[in-house]
């Protein structure tokens, strides 16, 4: 685990609209964000409002007692 962020919206609309909102951003190409989506009416993406990256990464296992793979994974703040 690298990091966190906090998601400031999901975003929901045609392929065409996503890839206008977020290929400034995206960290893919066009070529690849298409074949994702390919046949589908509906794309997602999640805007991100603030991204923390850790100094040190945590471990799945030793800091979350889940094993990998593990795609993500909801984590409750504790205060």
């Amino acid at each position: 685990v690298i990091g966190e962020f906090e998601i400031d919206d999901i975003l929901s609309c045609a392929p065409d609209e996503i890839w206008r909102l977020t290929k400034k951003y995206s960290g893919i190409s066009e070529q690849f964000f298409y074949d994702y989506f390919a046949d589908r009416e509906i794309a997602h993406a999640i805007k991100i409002k603030e991204a923390t990256k850790y100094d040190k990464p945590l471990s799945l296992k030793e800091n979350y007692k889940v094993s990998p793979p593990q795609s993500y994974l909801y984590l409750e703040e504790q205060f």
